[in-house]
């Protein structure tokens, strides 16, 4: 299926609107799949703009992963807070 860019919907966020369906199955060589993509609009990226892209996604799931530790790491300090605290009222009280 190949979409296209529409107006924005009433968030603000982009919509896609179906404009072709290609059934990819009835392609059988490389050739023909190749001038198909260049028929339809598409570019070959460059091996340096595709190393680029993939390291885009690296990072943005390794800035992800780090966050998600952080994340963690904050929890388990106010974990331990809370547990501290309950003992000190504990003792407090007896």
């Amino acid at each position: 299926t190949i979409y296209e860019s529409g107006d924005d919907d009433d968030e603000g966020e982009e919509s896609w609107v179906e404009k072709e369906q290609v059934v990819l199955s009835d392609y059988k060589t490389k050739d023909e799949m190749h001038a198909l993509m260049v028929e339809k609009g598409f570019q070959l990226k460059s091996p340096e703009e595709v190393e680029a892209i993939q390291q885009q996604y690296k990072d943005e799931a390794e800035a992800e992963r780090t966050k998600a530790e952080e994340r963690r790491e904050e929890m388990r300090i106010r974990r331990e807070e809370m547990q501290r605290q309950r003992e000190e009222k504990m003792m407090e009280d007896a």
